[in-house]
């Protein structure tokens, strides 16, 4: 497919496209009128949450506009792999489905249609995608040049003593891809969560659950305390980490936006493109 063939719909945010790899799943983008002409445009990733109401393009939309980054959102919609399914993309993997590689996979999709930086990109995830875009890291550090991660429910440590989805022990027996020990910190990581973010109900998890890390995931810890866990051991292992309390935010995906914002237009390295 061409650009010329997507007319009038390749500037803006576009129609939602079914997934060459997958049709059950799908893609959909910002792409702002001030693409750069003489380079590849910057790319950022944003993945919803586990209602899917917000996509983020919009909430980005100023973002892009002013900086001339695409955005791209993939949508896994609940029950598409199994019935009722609702939480597998947080687990790069499940009922068969590889939703990393799906992810990269729309991205070339996409590259295919707009001058996209698909190599490198930028990714936020909050939520439920801010689960799926710190295990993302684990998996494919050489494809991130930026990481946004948003008060994620539960996390995985950079802790190869813990077996996955705790820790990333057993990563490459699983997964194929084993844990880049250097490429992984090299990536600058922004964590970001509202100071009320307290409220544990969904995300308590008791002894026997497989996420379950005491101290870490377990019942009675919040995603504030959870995200900073998170930081100390990517920090213990010589990553380059921001950690932002926003004052009077709750669990509020567009709340935290204009931080991620301000933090990606400091990563000169993104802002760059190709």
């Amino acid at each position: 497919m061409k650009r010329a063939d997507l007319f009038p719909y390749d500037t803006g945010f576009t129609p939602w496209m079914a997934s060459r790899l997958d049709p059950r799943f799908a893609l959909s983008l910002y792409v702002p009128q001030s693409l750069p002409r003489d380079r590849t445009a910057p790319l950022l990733v944003l993945v919803h949450g586990t209602t899917r109401r917000d996509n983020f393009r919009d909430a980005f939309r100023d973002f892009a506009d002013r900086t001339g980054t695409v955005l791209l959102a993939p949508l896994f919609p609940v029950g598409a792999a199994v019935p009722g399914d609702v939480h597998g993309y947080k687990w790069i993997e499940a009922h068969g489905v590889r939703f990393d590689l799906l992810l990269l996979d729309m991205i070339d999709q996409a590259a295919g249609i707009w001058p996209l930086a698909a190599d490198r990109f930028a990714l936020f995830g909050y939520s439920g995608g801010g689960q799926f875009a710190h295990r993302f890291l684990y998996l494919h550090p050489h494809r991130l040049a930026a990481l946004s991660v948003g008060a994620p429910g539960n996390v995985t440590l950079p802790d190869p003593a813990r077996a996955w989805p705790a820790g990333v022990g057993g990563l490459e027996a699983r997964f194929g891809i084993g844990f880049d020990n250097d490429a992984v910190p090299a990536v600058p990581v922004h964590l970001v969560a509202g100071e009320a973010d307290t409220e544990i109900w969904e995300i308590a998890k008791e002894p026997g659950d497989p996420v379950y890390i005491p101290g870490v995931n377990d019942e009675s810890t919040n995603r504030i305390e959870r995200l900073k866990r998170l930081q100390c051991e990517l920090d213990r292992r010589g990553a380059s980490t921001e950690f932002e309390l926003l004052e009077g935010v709750a669990h509020d995906g567009p709340a935290v936006v204009p931080a991620v914002t301000l933090w990606l237009e400091r990563c000169a390295v993104f802002m760059r493109g190709q």
